[in-house]
């Protein structure tokens, strides 16, 4: 009996040490209020959200800001991003957010074990969020109380589930977004990123918070502007004035606002390109209410790893050279003509006396209304003066493209443009003539052809073949008719540039 007694305590003394080593797992706190908690309601919703994301899986994305309300209200926008990055590759994901239910002087990394949705177990990178830790380690540590309750992050790893079979995370939640904490944060990635690959640092943030419509236009526009100029700083001085300005007022002009900074100036220090607006809305766009009430602002981004452009030149490539002051001026043509045009308002007679405007080359006029396509017509060879061009395919591009409705006056205070000047034509005889990133395409086959500006291709990541393949779609024709007899594909260069 004695030795029988020995045994279970031995045994219970093994099951408690099991216990004390078990897998740290952070389980679920807002499923069922900000997201379904049922799987596969869940699932539908965002397998819905990307499809109807008006945006293409592309590669060498490092960086996003996505919001982070309830599923109804920003799921649609977070969707835009998602949906771009599931062309990438990823070992591990970077989530920062900010902390809405406690304040901690410091920057918490969950720093081991797994996160649990409704759709199943995330591990964290234990490994490089050590590493991270490393650099600042008064700082940025594990603070429980900074993962407990929040939801910022929560809400974004369903998205990244349905999207990608196996990944890690690097869940991070600022409890003190100063300056002084997205820089020490910045440091700590910067010096642990570099010379790494296959990662993805996610900014999870909403925007303006308050009770008046205009003012959050208003507010978020600037904000969006600081994004899209790369100013991670600028966004942070920004944000302390609209807090000086507003102090005592239950407003906010964007509550993660130390995340968004971070990702910027992360990416930025190991390359990476401007960041590209792919939605915008409020919660009343939404919902469809009149403006009134609570309303909330949401946005999705993505920074794209820079591709260093080649700088030979060869004969064929004759890129015509403009000054900033021309460009400057075609930009403003553009930009009258539309909007004299789409009000009913006659379109002003330009006069130029730049020789360069004046002489014949192809162009194409693009306009983007919150980083989404509004429309893109072009000039594929020079038949006139180019500022005669460029006012005449600013019309077309607002009004005549087949694949939109023509531009609305209450559309315009969101409209970009982006002027392509191209080179002639020179015909395609091998494709291994083809660069990514340097060339358009242009293929004709019988009554049918499509082109696609050189911009095209490295906005979506494709590599060559998928350009043909999908220059060929853009005419209505199979993605290999460039093979076929009689087809003719050509390729040219662009001088790029936009408001």
């Amino acid at each position: 009996m004695k030795k029988i007694v020995i045994f279970l305590f031995i045994t219970s003394v093994v099951q408690i040490q099991a216990k004390e080593v078990k897998t740290m797992i952070r389980e679920p706190v807002v499923a069922g209020q900000f997201y379904p908690a049922n799987p596969e309601t869940l699932k539908g919703m965002i397998e819905s959200f990307l499809e109807k994301a008006n945006v293409s899986p592309q590669k060498n994305i490092t960086g996003i800001v996505c919001p982070h309300a309830g599923y109804p209200y920003s799921g649609q926008t977070a969707a835009y991003s998602f949906k771009a990055i599931s062309g990438g590759e990823y070992n591990t994901i970077i989530l920062i957010g900010p902390s809405h239910h406690s304040f901690f002087d410091g920057i918490s990394v969950y720093d081991k074990g797994e996160w649990k949705t409704p759709l199943g177990i995330v591990p964290v990178d234990a490994s490089l969020s050590k590493e991270i830790e490393s650099y600042n380690p008064g700082v940025i540590k594990y603070f429980p109380e900074g993962h407990s309750m929040e939801h910022s992050l929560e809400v974004e790893i369903p998205f990244l589930q349905v999207i990608f079979p196996n990944f890690k995370i690097v869940p991070i939640v600022m409890g003190n977004q100063t300056l002084n904490m997205v820089n020490i944060l910045t440091d700590a990635l910067v010096k642990t990123l570099k010379g790494k690959d296959k990662w993805l640092i996610l900014a999870s943030s909403d925007l303006y918070h308050g009770y008046s419509y205009s003012q959050a236009y208003s507010s978020d526009k600037k904000v969006l502007k600081y994004i899209e100029d790369y100013d991670g700083d600028g966004l942070m001085k920004y944000i302390q004035e609209f807090e000086m300005e507003h102090r005592g007022e239950q407003i906010a002009a964007a509550c993660g606002f130390g995340p968004i900074a971070v990702m910027l100036k992360t990416t930025k220090a190991l390359g990476g390109s401007k960041p590209k607006l792919l939605n915008h809305t409020t919660s009343q766009d939404v919902v469809g209410v009149s403006p009134g009430g609570y309303i909330v602002g949401y946005s999705s981004f993505i920074v794209k790893r820079r591709v260093e452009k080649k700088t030979e030149k060869r004969a064929d490539e004759d890129i015509p050279e403009l000054s900033q002051e021309e460009e400057k001026t075609l930009l403003t043509i553009a930009r009258e003509t539309v909007e004299h045009y789409v009000r009913g308002e006659s379109v002003p007679n330009f006069s130029v006396k730049s020789e360069k405007l004046n002489e014949k080359w192809g162009v194409f006029v693009t306009l983007t209304e919150r980083g989404n396509l509004r429309g893109c017509i072009g000039l594929i060879r020079g038949v006139e003066p180019l500022y005669l061009g460029v006012k005449e395919m600013a019309i077309s591009a607002a009004t005549k493209d087949p694949r939109f409705s023509p531009v609305q006056p209450k559309e315009l205070k969101d409209i970009k443009i982006e002027i392509s000047v191209l080179t002639p034509m020179v015909k395609v005889n091998d494709p291994s003539e083809i660069v990514v990133g340097r060339d358009g395409l242009y293929v004709q086959y019988g009554f049918y052809s499509g082109l696609l500006l050189p911009q095209v291709a490295t906005e979506y990541g494709w590599d060559r073949a998928q350009f043909l393949q999908e220059t060929c779609h853009k005419a209505g024709l199979p993605g290999n008719c460039w093979k076929q007899e009689g087809a003719q594909l050509y390729r040219f260069s662009a001088l790029i540039f936009s408001e």
